[in-house]
């Protein structure tokens, strides 16, 4: 049954699943993090919450009995300074890998970095429980060693790609692969969750962390850097897919720096990645607490609705991909208005959306189902920005995206600082729409600048790297 299964989708699925576990990994800590820490021993100091819209009555005693479990079950005096640094420390050493992961995907390989880089990320995982007790600053450095690995397995993904996916299939396999970034979040939360109060919360990164054996032995087995590399792939699949796919002539190409510094396309994108990080990572750190301290959801139903979003996120990323494919083969619109529109949309929906929640006041229901709508359209970049390093220049495409990936990673800790830093003792509507208004701001400038300046088109450098 399987051998009739297309090499390239079995590639693409196992790509699927790493990344999944890549996410998974990568969050659990914000949910660990609520067993872990004793919050009666944390002083506090007055905090003003919104009291517009009320809270429900029959909320309060369960709500009492859950924080009292979850305080009596915390070992850890951190505040909340410290448990902002154990989330955002990831990706000081995320950045730092990001910048190079793509590069030595290209020279090397993207097969056996991306197995030691994951293999590296469960070690660590598993070791994060004797960091904790060894002391805070032992598990910051945990965490950064976390990022440290798996920065070089986003951008690593990109040559592989180019090499694995036919032009009509390009946007299908790269958003399913990537899709395992979204269903990672949704049941990796919700896992975590599920062991930490059953097991205990170190039981969550004992666990979670030797699963990367599984999916490593399954990454060695499957992929392979190219399909002339593959022993079972078909003669048919190969030549179909070198037919459909550019593969570089040679593997040491000189990487035109100048070129890509000053190229136009190649700012667009990095604008179009900062708007994107800012809006993801401001929308999964900052929702669950919005839902808490404004609309007043309880914490068993907060942790329900926090993770919906990223199911329609996915739903809608594999929906997209189809139809932008789709149009591809058929003709419809070329892959320059197949890009500018999917980002359009995922931008410009999200900020309608955000901007509508800042003044839709203490409607739960319109506000959650908002919120659900600006996260789910977020699905359309990755048939948008996400795989046009591919299209500008097939040759670079990793490294590009590392350095761009790598510099886009500062709003990843920045957007929830500041969101932190505008709401920090004032819990109140009036705060957070200024948090909102600011992020369909920015996602608005994104989605122009991308619209003048971004491009399709192989630019001349990489053609000329190539000759």
């Amino acid at each position: 049954m399987f051998q009739s299964i297309p090499v390239r989708y079995a590639v693409a699925f196992v790509a699927f699943v790493n990344f999944f576990y890549v996410y998974m990994i990568r969050l659990n800590v914000n949910i660990v993090i609520v067993a872990m820490v004793n919050y009666t021993a944390i002083p506090h100091t007055n905090v003003t919450t919104a009291q517009e819209c009320g809270q429900p009555e029959e909320d309060d005693e369960q709500q009492v009995a859950l924080d009292n479990i979850l305080q009596k079950d915390g070992e850890f005096v951190w505040d909340e300074k410290i448990q902002s640094l154990v989330s955002v420390s990831f990706f000081w050493g995320y950045i730092i890998t990001q910048l190079i992961g793509g590069r030595i995907a290209e020279k090397f390989g993207t097969k056996y970095m991306f197995a030691g880089a994951q293999m590296t990320a469960g070690l660590v995982t598993v070791c994060l429980p004797l960091f904790a007790r060894a002391g805070t600053e032992f598990f910051i450095a945990g965490r950064i060693l976390l990022g440290l690995s798996q920065g070089v397995i986003v951008p690593s993904i990109q040559p592989l790609v180019a090499k694995w996916a036919p032009t009509g299939e390009r946007s299908s396999i790269s958003t399913f692969i990537f899709s395992g970034a979204q269903v990672g979040t949704v049941l990796g939360i919700t896992c975590s969750g599920l062991i930490a109060d059953s097991l205990g919360w170190e039981a969550v990164f004992y666990i979670q962390g030797c699963l990367s054996v599984i999916v490593v032995a399954a990454w060695l087995y499957v992929v392979y850097d190219s399909p002339e590399l593959h022993p079972r792939i078909s003669a048919k699949e190969r030549e179909y897919i070198k037919s459909s796919t550019f593969t570089p002539a040679n593997k040491t190409l000189a990487v035109p720096w100048k070129s890509i510094a000053t190229s136009v396309p190649c700012w667009a994108l990095l604008v179009a990645t900062l708007g994107n990080n800012w809006a993801f990572y401001m929308l999964i750190t900052q929702l669950p607490i919005y839902m808490k301290t404004i609309l007043h959801f309880d914490m068993k139903s907060n942790a329900l609705l926090s993770a919906l979003p990223y199911l329609v996120m996915w739903i809608l990323s594999l929906l997209v991909a189809q139809f932008a494919d789709l149009t591809a083969r058929k003709g419809w619109a070329s892959t320059n208005v197949i890009r500018k529109t999917s980002n359009t949309v995922a931008k410009l929906g999200p900020a309608l959306c955000l901007l509508m929640v800042s003044f839709t006041g203490c409607d739960r229901l319109s506000t959650l189902f908002l919120l659900v709508l600006a996260v789910g359209l977020q699905g359309a970049v990755f048939s948008g920005f996400l795989i046009n390093h591919l299209d500008v220049a097939p040759s670079f495409s990793g490294t590009i995206y590392g350095i761009i990936s790598g510099l886009a990673s500062v709003n990843s800790w920045l957007a929830p600082l500041v969101v932190a830093s505008l709401t920090e003792a004032q819990q109140t509507l009036a705060q957070w729409r200024i948090a909102f208004l600011l992020c369909s701001s920015i996602l608005v400038i994104d989605a122009i600048v991308f619209l003048l300046f971004g491009s399709t088109e192989r630019q001349p450098w990489d053609k000329e790297e190539t000759n």
